[in-house]
């Protein structure tokens, strides 16, 4: 799966957000979405490649105490399908917090 870096840098300038901001509301959103399908591993992180738009889900094999023996891609096939509905609803949430956030910080100290 991959995003179209120059939407996102478009809505980062739109938003007046952080790309970092974006792309880990965008992580949080694809592991949701991962979380809910099926086969889905327990210990599983999302990365978007910031440069490329790549999107690549790891899983992690742990021993008994919890140390890591090996990662691996475990993206699953069409993922960009059944992905896009669940984290453009996790998305579009974090991101107005985001923006309340942003809201919040601008009119604070003012009086009125």
């Amino acid at each position: 799966m991959d995003i179209d870096v120059s939407a996102l840098k478009a809505l980062v300038r739109e938003k007046d957000l952080s790309l970092d901001v974006v792309v880990e509301t965008i992580e949080q959103a694809l592991h949701v979405a991962y979380m809910h399908t099926a086969g889905a591993a327990e210990r599983a992180r999302v990365s978007v490649d910031r440069k490329t738009g790549h999107v690549v889900v790891m899983a992690s094999e742990r021993d008994e105490e919890g140390n890591v023996i090996r990662e691996y891609d475990d993206t699953p096939e069409g993922f960009g399908r059944i992905a896009a509905t669940t984290a453009r609803q996790v998305l579009l949430t974090r991101l107005r917090e985001a923006e309340d956030d942003v809201t919040l910080i601008e009119f604070t100290g003012r009086e009125g």
